[in-house]
């Protein structure tokens, strides 16, 4: 939780921050939670915190926010698990439809979970390997991590 705490920090000096990347840039700038929580609580936090983002600035100046999952909170995702956590999963797939959030999974961590390719939703993008699919961000797309 000190991760979100610090983000929410954060917040009042990336924004402004952000804006002349807005500007050099084809694409405009995003946000990307790097994350690894444990409960279904924790994750209606990020899901949280990402919306509030998304309401402090305009769509047209701002990509959309990515969450990348790469822990426990994958198997909140898993389709055995859907009937438990289906409150998490459609406000995800909400935020998703809405063009608020992007959320990619981590197959190497689905690996260690023992979770197929084809047991999450499919509104979920899935990446070969978190870290790298964050610096990717960052590096092409002029994402902040959060």
């Amino acid at each position: 939780m000190p991760r979100f705490r610090f983000a929410a920090i954060l917040l009042g000096w990336l924004l402004p921050a952000a804006a002349p990347l807005a500007q050099q840039s084809e694409h405009p700038p995003g946000y990307v939670f790097d994350v690894t929580v444990s409960s279904a609580q924790q994750l209606e936090v990020v899901l949280q915190r990402a919306e509030d983002l998304r309401e402090l600035f305009n769509p047209a100046e701002h990509s959309r926010i990515a969450i990348v999952l790469h822990g426990d909170e994958l198997q909140l995702f898993h389709k055995d698990n859907y009937a438990v956590h289906s409150s998490v999963v459609e406000r995800a797939r909400e935020l998703d439809r809405n063009q608020i959030i992007d959320i990619k999974a981590c197959q190497t961590m689905m690996r260690a979970l023992d979770i197929g390719t084809h047991e999450l939703p499919d509104f979920i993008e899935q990446v070969p390997f978190a870290p790298a699919e964050i610096e990717r961000l960052e590096r092409e797309n002029g994402f902040t991590r959060l």
